[in-house]
């Protein structure tokens, strides 16, 4: 360690019983703070307050490692400050950064106490010491005592001067280093970003990005849906009007080969609206914009080639992402049980329990299905990872076929 580094070192040990005092401040008003919470509009913005200063005082402390030692270190994650949100404080209460950091400062309370007397002891000692040649002439008794031994003649007293100016050369810097490496150590300990939470934000940053995505996804399916419906669709509506009236008039003037052609064009017109309309429906319904997951699903089991068996109680509506994909879910495992199933009857449970829909579809078909030998199932499953749901299949051979699905709607 060089001279300066050195010194940097003591004056931060020096500073230690400062912090110590302020913390134990700042962590006195946080205690006072949570106490008064149920005084709302005492207790909120004063714990929210000392909450900002103690990791305010945090990282002042982690500037003061970094000048005297050179040793940065990662701040950690701070909650959402809101000075009348009972929501900041149940985040400040609930991270283990801020309790670590009242673990640094009171832990620094005792180690002040070491570390700031060290440090003043190990160097005015010897300097004390050092001089001693030089003002113990003047003492009332001409001799200095330690303990029962006592320094009177000048020889005894250069020797000591000596020996003390030696240890302040060498044995104090050691000392103040190993001061300096517990006051480290306590600060990497507490005041730096503690381990696992880079990997817990890294997964909060991917799963609100992708929430993101879905929620972009949905809401350009409706806008596609909306475009069909008002302006392709509209269009060929009106094109098939007017190839009626075209049709009528040409039944008047007796072309039967026109009139014919016209009339199979009138016709794949109708058909090209049919299809429009199914792929409109397919992207996005409009009756679970308007009426919600209920409606869009009756619609869905009374198209349904099996009879169904339909019961939703979803009070209040979930998101309009969440109530997409358990409609896409409802209505591909109904065209699976059509398809593959062999099935007489089906049924469909909806219901929004403590923060989740959970669905259950279900048939009485000759059961064995298994997700490794078909896309569909695996897409089910894709569709409620998306908004990180799950995905259970119960499909004995013989059936009957149960699928239960659990989205989270909080």
């Amino acid at each position: 360690m060089t001279s300066a580094a050195l010194w940097r070192a003591g004056a931060h040990l020096a500073m230690d019983g400062v912090v110590a005092v302020a913390g134990l401040v700042v962590l006195t008003v946080l205690g006072t703070g949570l106490c008064a919470l149920p005084i709302g509009l005492v207790g909120l913005p004063v714990t929210v307050a000392a909450a900002w200063a103690l990791h305010r005082l945090a990282a002042f402390e982690r500037t003061r490692f970094s000048v005297a030692c050179g040793v940065t270190l990662t701040e950690p994650p701070q909650p959402p400050w809101s000075w009348r949100s009972l929501r900041t404080v149940v985040e400040i209460v609930r991270s283990r950064c801020t309790w670590h950091l009242v673990g640094y400062f009171v832990l620094l309370l005792g180690v002040s106490w070491v570390t700031t007397l060290g440090v003043a002891l190990i160097w005015a000692l010897p300097l004390v010491l050092a001089l001693l040649p030089v003002y113990r002439g003047f003492l009332p008794t001409g001799e200095a005592g330690f303990g029962a031994w006592l320094v009177s003649g000048f020889p005894t007293s250069l020797l000591v001067s000596v020996m003390a100016a030696l240890f302040g050369a060498f044995a104090s810097p050691a000392l103040v280093r190993a001061l300096m490496a517990l006051d480290l150590a306590l600060g990497t300990a507490l005041l730096s970003r503690p381990r696992g939470t880079e990997l817990a934000d890294r997964v909060k940053v991917l799963t609100e990005s992708r929430a993101r995505v879905v929620d972009a996804a949905a809401a350009e399916r409706k806008r596609i849906e909306r475009d069909l419906h008002d302006g392709a669709q509209q269009r060929l509506v009106a094109m098939s009007i007017t190839l009626g009236r075209a049709t009528s008039r040409l039944r008047k003037s007796g072309d039967e080969a026109t009139k014919q052609l016209v009339e199979d064009a009138r016709r794949e017109t109708l058909e090209a609206v049919r299809e429009l309309r199914d792929l409109a429906r397919g992207l996005h319904p409009p009756v679970l914009t308007d009426r919600g997951l209920e409606a869009a699903l009756s619609g869905v089991a009374a198209l349904a080639p099996v009879p169904v068996r339909l019961d939703v109680r979803v009070d209040p509506r979930p998101s309009p992402t969440v109530e997409a994909v358990a409609y896409f879910i409802v209505a591909e495992a109904l065209t699976n049980v059509a398809k593959h199933a062999h099935a007489s009857r089906a049924w469909v449970e909806v219901r929004r329990d403590a923060g989740h829909l959970r669905m259950r579809i279900g048939d009485d078909g000759q059961g064995g299905a298994d997700p490794a030998r078909g896309s569909g199932l695996t897409g089910l499953a894709g569709r409620a990872l998306a908004v990180d749901g799950r995905l259970h299949i119960d499909s004995p051979a013989g059936g009957p076929t149960v699928i239960g699905v659990d989205l989270p709607c909080g």
